[in-house]
């Protein structure tokens, strides 16, 4: 475990305790959140090093890749799963012609295979051995970040940057391998959401200490700025607010779970709509 003592996007060595949080999915080991009042970027700590964090995605209740919960929820899981991919194809293809696309932890390899049903040549990273082979078993391009070469029209990451411990390596490859008219997708849990505010320290969207930092608007401003990159435009994940409640919901132990989720993802929806601090953020950066 390492104690973080500076903030990875802007340097700031002046960090605030904001936060204890468990690790609701598994080991119920607290942890917690530094916040640096800077670029209002939190920091999770101690964090594990890259070998020590796998047995935190082992977990029997870490749901990831699509693992099945129940049917009800599956059924509920695929259909929200299949707006979000169409929702994700027509905001990538608003700002490019281009059809190489890249995804950076694609997981099962959903993503990939949909985009490369709609004609996109595409390529994949994924640490998980499992999830791998899954995405292999869907002949996809499945490879390593250092094996790649060439450029990218495209290049995303889903719920992925807050995962890597080399953020500063990893952005600088990524970043050269992206086309010079080419488009940087990140989709990020939004710690100034209503929801994050409402739910605290059983806010699923923390998920320590998997999540090594948790990113606001301000954070991802300060850390397009720091590689001169420029922030295109940003989006909601409407469904996140939802999706995010009912986990909080289930570490609160809470009764009727599902209408109390559903309510407060409404709320944190309807409240953004002003604010602009949806549960979830898509951030579109460029060159």
């Amino acid at each position: 475990m390492k104690e973080i003592n500076t903030c990875p996007v802007c340097g700031n060595t002046r960090l605030t305790d904001k936060l204890k949080v468990a690790d609701h999915f598994g080991s119920k080991e607290v942890f917690h959140l530094l916040g640096c009042d800077k670029c209002q970027t939190l920091l999770t700590t101690p964090i594990p090093d890259e070998k020590e964090i796998i047995t935190y995605y082992k977990s029997n209740s870490y749901v990831s890749h699509g693992d099945s919960v129940s049917p009800i929820f599956d059924k509920a899981y695929k259909y929200i799963q299949t707006r979000n991919l169409r929702y994700k194809q027509r905001l990538i293809e608003k700002y490019t012609l281009g059809k190489t696309l890249f995804d950076y932890g694609c997981g099962a390899g959903t993503f990939l295979e949909y985009m490369q049903n709609k004609g996109w040549n595409v390529k994949g990273v994924e640490p998980d051995e499992q999830a791998r082979q899954i995405a292999l078993s869907k002949s996809l391009d499945i490879t390593s970040l250092e094996s790649l070469n060439g450029s990218f029209h495209v290049i995303t990451l889903f719920h992925v940057l807050e995962h890597v411990h080399l953020l500063d390596d990893t952005l600088i490859k990524l970043i050269n391998l992206l086309d010079k008219n080419g488009i940087l997708i990140l989709a990020l849990p939004n710690h100034m959401s209503a929801d994050a505010k409402y739910y605290k320290e059983y806010w699923a969207g923390y998920d320590v200490p998997r999540h090594l930092y948790h990113f606001s608007q301000k954070s991802i401003f300060a850390l397009a700025k720091k590689f001169g990159l420029n922030i295109v435009a940003t989006y909601p994940m409407y469904f996140d607010s939802y999706y995010v409640s009912l986990l909080s919901e289930k570490y609160l132990g809470s009764k009727n779970q599902i209408l109390k989720a559903m309510k407060i993802g409404y709320q944190s929806n309807r409240k953004a709509t002003k604010t602009k601090e949806y549960s979830s953020l898509i951030y579109v950066i460029s060159k």
